[in-house]
């Protein structure tokens, strides 16, 4: 049987000495195995590497969004700077809404700047919620720069290791380019922090694509929170820690969606941060508010995710279809894939549609919903709805068997026929309140409250570097 990412984490990292595995740069060492791990099990799974592509149409696009709010970076200080991205808007009340960091703002002693990556999507300044915001490309293209002109030689130390740890993925990355990218993301933002007003603490999701900046503002004693913005188990590679590493280029905080994820961080992963801290989401909040109450299943959303893995999605739903003689409609919501590509791939009969809202809104007006292994599996349960995973290439097992595999309204099918057979058993849908509560050790309630009492833990914390 194939190993779990888990277990290949675990062999990996008592195997090998992958604090060893170091750069050299500006009089100070770089542990490098987090940034290689990231990436090599990134493309491991989904068979390409997360490096976003430097080709002259995307530099084009960031310099195009340089001066999208940058301006607000120079002007004012800020209590907060929150990295995100676009992606994670979703339209509430006619504005596009950060669904991590905007409501923060109501809460915050100071102002909150959003510091917001527009590869995919850019929304006009006067459609967002976001009172303050800047786009990233000031940073991002400086980096490019430095990274071309200033980092043509990096040494990695022990860089045999890496060689034998692809060996054992059977996949590779490109090495040299993922530290000059995280050398470059430190040495800019050591620069940038001596020209900008500073921040009392940074925000940010994906804390595996900034280590550079990380390191850089803990070392300005500026200390640093990722906000929880997917799946965090032990089969995630960014945050299954076996060996030790040094705190310097982690955050010392990750404010986690519900005490699963809590429990696991503080008691289980090796990850050197300080603590975890339970919030909930407020998107969750908000739309569970306006979820219609369950019925006899009419409606499926469907979560897709990109690449092969939405493919065979489709592929499987299509399927299902014909065995289910096209008794269900099927709201379908894309991620970046855009509708046009899948219906070049794929003819779609009548009942599959594909909706313009965001997943929140879609999920609340359905009456079920489906998804291979996107977090929309969690958090359909906090919008009061069943859900089923499908298990290809027995990615939803791995990701979420541990975590909700005890849940009544969980379910995981292997076949379109499986798939029949229980929607028909599930004719009699639950109340929606007995579902969300079923999910409560996943997604929190009572966020405001818990998110008040984090910015009030914060006052007391210091970088540990």
């Amino acid at each position: 049987m194939k190993n779990s990412i888990a277990e290949l984490i675990t062999l990996i990292e008592t195997k090998h000495n992958v604090q060893s595995i170091t750069a050299r740069k500006f009089n100070r060492t770089f542990e490098i195995y987090p940034w290689i791990k990231a990436k090599v099990f990134h493309k491991m799974v989904l068979g390409k590497e997360s490096l976003a592509s430097k080709s002259t149409k995307s530099l084009l696009g960031q310099f195009k969004s340089l001066f999208y709010g940058t301006w607000n970076l120079f002007i004012r200080k800020y209590e907060i700077w929150a990295f995100t991205t676009s992606v994670e808007r979703i339209k509430i009340e006619g504005k596009f809404t950060d669904k991590l960091f905007d409501r923060i703002s109501s809460f915050s002693k100071g102002n909150v700047l959003i510091i917001e990556f527009q590869y995919f999507k850019k929304y006009p300044l006067k459609k967002v919620a976001s009172k303050y915001v800047s786009s990233k490309a000031l940073f991002l293209l400086s980096e490019e720069i430095y990274s071309r002109f200033f980092l043509r030689k990096t040494q990695i130390k022990n860089k045999a290791i890496i060689k034998e740890i692809e060996a054992s993925l059977k996949c590779s990355v490109n090495a040299d380019a993922i530290v000059k990218k995280n050398l470059a993301q430190y040495r800019m933002m050591k620069f940038w922090l001596k020209i900008l007003p500073n921040p009392k603490y940074v925000f940010l999701t994906v804390s595996y694509n900034h280590y550079g900046y990380i390191r850089a503002f803990k070392e300005s004693g500026i200390p640093v929170v990722e906000f929880q913005h997917g799946v965090i188990s032990a089969n995630h590679q960014a945050y299954n820690y076996i060996a030790q590493l040094e705190p310097i280029q982690f955050p010392d905080v990750i404010s986690v969606f519900g005490e699963n994820e809590n429990t696991y961080l503080n008691e289980q992963s090796n990850m050197p941060i300080q603590y975890a801290h339970v919030i909930g989401r407020s998107i969750i909040d908000h739309y569970y508010s306006l979820a219609k109450e369950n019925e006899t299943i009419q409606t499926i959303s469907v979560a897709l995710q990109d690449g092969p893995i939405g493919n065979k999605t489709i592929e499987f739903l299509l399927a299902f279809n014909r065995c289910s003689e096209k008794k269900y409609i099927f709201n379908l919501v894309p991620r970046r894939t855009s509708e046009a590509s899948y219906k070049k791939d794929f003819e779609f009969p009548d009942n599959f549609k594909f909706t313009k809202e965001n997943i929140y809104h879609t999920i609340s007006h359905s009456d079920v919903n489906v998804t291979a292994y996107s977090t929309v599996a969690i958090e359909a349960l906090s919008l009061g709805k069943r859900s089923y995973l499908i298990n290809i290439e027995n990615k939803a097992k791995e990701v979420f068997l541990s975590i909700l595999g005890d849940n009544p309204y969980v379910h995981f099918v292997d076949e379109p026929n499986e798939l029949t057979e229980l929607l028909s058993k599930h004719e009699r849908n639950p109340k929606k309140h007995e579902v969300n509560l079923s999910n409560d050790v996943n997604i929190s309630s009572n966020y405001k409250q818990n998110c008040i009492n984090l910015l009030m833990t914060l006052e007391n914390l210091n970088p540990k570097i």
